[in-house]
Parts: C-alpha cells; structure tokens; sequence
C-alpha cells in the first residue's frame, strides 16, 4: 500500500503543488501581456502624432517655412559655436605644450614661419 500512495504522489501532484505552478507562471504571462499593450500604446500615440504633424505642415506653408528658418539658423550657431570652442581648446591645449622641448620647437616654428607669411603678404599678391 505504500508503494501505491508514492506511485499515486508521482503521478498525480497535490492541488496545492498545481495552483503554485500556475500562480509562478501568471506573473510572467501577465508582465508579457502588460508589456504588449504598452507597446501597442506607445505605437498608437506616435502614429497618431505623426499624422497630426504632417497634418499640420501640409495645411500651413508659413509654419513649415518658419521652423525650418528657426531649425536653420539654431543649427548654424550651434555649429560655429562648437566650432569655437573646440579650436579655443585646441589652441590653450598646444599652447601648453609650446614649453616642451621637440613640439615645443615645431611649434614655435610654425608659428614663426605664420609671421613672416603675414609680413610679407601671400604669395599670390
């Protein structure tokens, strides 16, 4: 007979063992439905905020025109102004180095040979 209850135990799990198997798995399935719809939401908002933009560009050609001016010139001061600001690095950074003894001299060189180019004017002149 106690062969028959541990034969019966193996084959048919208790109710108890059963439901947890099930509750372990629900989260997951849950978490994976959850998720979905998120992504289904996400997708729904930008479609829908793609087709309010393009609405909105196609029925007014002022608009259109004024931000891509704005877009523009923001671009164009971004870019001088990083521009600037790298090459003022640059400089203060080479700078630093004018004291060391071999980039120090080319430099030096370089700039010499600057100088004399601005006081005897381009060649082409």
């Amino acid at each position: 007979m106690a062969e028959d209850q541990n034969h019966q135990s193996n084959d048919n799990p208790p109710k108890e063992e059963k439901r947890l198997e099930k509750t372990r798995r629900r989260p997951e399935h849950e978490e994976v439905t959850r998720l979905e719809k998120i992504a289904d939401r996400l997708d729904e908002v930008t479609t829908k905020g793609r087709f309010k933009d393009m609405a909105y560009h196609f029925t007014s050609p002022k608009e259109v025109i004024k931000t891509n001016l704005i877009a523009g010139i923001a671009r164009g001061v971004g870019l001088t102004l990083g521009t600037a600001i790298f090459l003022a690095l640059l400089i203060f950074i080479l700078n630093l180095f004018v004291s060391a003894p071999l980039v120090g001299e080319y430099i030096a060189d370089m700039l010499d040979f600057i100088d004399e180019q601005r006081e005897n004017g381009e060649p082409g002149e």
